[in-house]
């Protein structure tokens, strides 16, 4: 079965432009069979394939519903990528992954975990939805902290070096040459970065892209 690619939109942080401009994203930069999915609290304006999104969790701990048993991802292979990822170059290594469980590396502190793309195998980590309590929320900063105080991980850097970068950390001063995704975690966020060509290209011009229309466009 093929893999599923899926976004998380909860709440107003994020609108629907995010959601449509990741999958344009997406389309443009793979070619490895695939199927995209936003789940969410409010699909209006989303051109994607979506579902509810089935847990009332706020903000980034919402990602944890990834880990839950659910028919829309039930026995399928799931790449996870924050609303907030810039896609600028071929993707297909993330979807050839076949290990149980891919995360990132934090960008700043090397022993942390960044849950901004996820990759999971079916059925691995249920225990990180049936253990969590309240209590973890409380405790910790984020679903990352949570994922890492119980899980091992392959990290995504040492999978493929140089494929994933921070924007505020590797791209002061343009794209550093081989990278495909770029992560913009906290601020700025993607539709605040105007002036790079590159951003031009990538984000704020990218509209929805069929993938049968990627595919003529690549044999002509």
């Amino acid at each position: 079965m093929v893999p599923l690619i899926v976004c998380i939109k909860v709440g107003t942080k994020y609108g629907p432009e995010y959601v449509n401009r990741l999958h344009a994203m997406v389309e443009r930069h793979t070619i490895m069979p695939h199927e995209f999915l936003c789940l969410t609290d409010d699909a209006l304006g989303l051109t994607c394939p979506t579902a509810p999104i089935e847990t009332d969790l706020p903000g980034w701990w919402a990602k944890l519903v990834l880990f839950k048993p659910q028919r829309a991802l039930r026995g399928r292979r799931v790449l996870f990528l924050d609303l907030d990822t810039v896609i600028v170059g071929n993707m297909d290594c993330l979807l050839e992954y076949d290990g149980q469980f891919a995360i990132l590396r934090d960008f700043y502190q090397p022993n942390g975990y960044g849950s901004a793309i996820m990759s999971i195998e079916p059925g691995i980590g249920a225990y990180l939805w049936e253990q969590f309590t309240p209590d973890v929320m409380r405790r910790l900063h984020g679903d990352q902290d949570w994922i890492r105080a119980n899980s091992q991980c392959d990290q995504w850097q040492d999978l493929y070096p140089g494929k994933i970068v921070s924007y505020k950390v590797h791209c002061q001063h343009g794209i550093p040459e081989g990278a495909a995704v770029i992560c913009f975690h906290g601020e700025p966020r993607p539709h605040e970065v105007t002036r790079l060509s590159w951003m031009q290209e990538s984000w704020h011009d990218c509209d929805t892209v069929t993938r049968e229309t990627r595919l003529a466009s690549a044999i002509l």
